[in-house]
């Protein structure tokens, strides 16, 4: 019996770090913060960033419905047939409420890229920044990472 309990012990033992390391692996922490009928939309908590004092970096996740995969399909074209999701890089600029997506990637639903694009800024010119539209997905962004530290 106790070769047994030593046996269980140690198979939940490997099967718990197993699903610890499984998590961690996936490090983000993705926090919704709103929909349309084209897509979910949610931040990664973890992958924000202060490059600088009024300056926040951070991921976006858009989880595409049905509606918004029928949206992409006839706007773009079948290549987006087996889209899931949109990841992008996001650059907001907290003091003068304005923004800039540094990088942006497509994905299907098996997790490959259908489609990737990426920016370098180097100087931050200020016409290289939008201002957020009131009432918009991207202002609730603004006013759920901008807040007062």
């Amino acid at each position: 019996m106790k070769s047994l309990s030593i046996k269980l012990g140690v198979i939940f033992v490997v099967i718990g770090t197993a699903v610890f390391h499984y998590a961690e692996a996936g490090g983000e922490d993705w926090i919704y913060y709103g929909r349309t009928d084209k897509y979910v939309c949610f931040y990664d908590a973890k992958s924000i960033s202060r490059p600088s004092i009024n300056i926040v970096e951070l991921s976006e996740k858009q989880n595409y419905t049905d509606i918004g995969l029928t949206f992409m399909v006839g706007e773009i074209g079948k290549k987006y047939e087996r889209l899931s999701h949109l990841i992008t890089l996001w650059q907001i600029n907290c003091a003068d409420k304005k923004f800039r997506f540094l990088s942006l990637t497509y994905y299907s639903k098996e997790k490959t890229a259908i489609y990737s694009w990426k920016v370098l800024y180097s100087s931050g010119s200020p016409e290289e920044w939008s201002p957020f539209i009131t009432g918009s997905l991207g202002e609730r962004l603004f006013k759920a990472v901008c807040k007062p530290r």
